[in-house]
């Protein structure tokens, strides 16, 4: 059985989307994983286990446009 685990999205200001998504949809940074060229911050409730992955490209410097920021959604399965 497949289970949906997150679905990720490219953000240019961190701080001001943790704080959208904490404000719309009470979700929190649950673990946060910081490389050269990128961070990662999963935000979830503890009503569901599905989280949102923010992609934070350290290279970026312009917002992102319409259909370029949107990343995938990540199933996991038994094989």
């Amino acid at each position: 059985m497949a289970k949906a685990i997150h679905s990720m999205i490219r953000v240019l200001d961190e701080a001001r989307s943790v704080e959208f998504y904490d404000k719309a949809f009470g979700l929190k940074s649950a673990d946060r994983l910081d490389f050269d060229a990128f961070t990662l911050n999963y935000l979830r409730n503890d009503d569901a286990d599905f989280e949102l992955e923010l992609t934070i490209n350290k290279d970026q410097t312009e917002p992102y446009n319409l259909g370029d920021g949107y990343g995938h959604v990540a199933f996991c399965v038994d094989d």
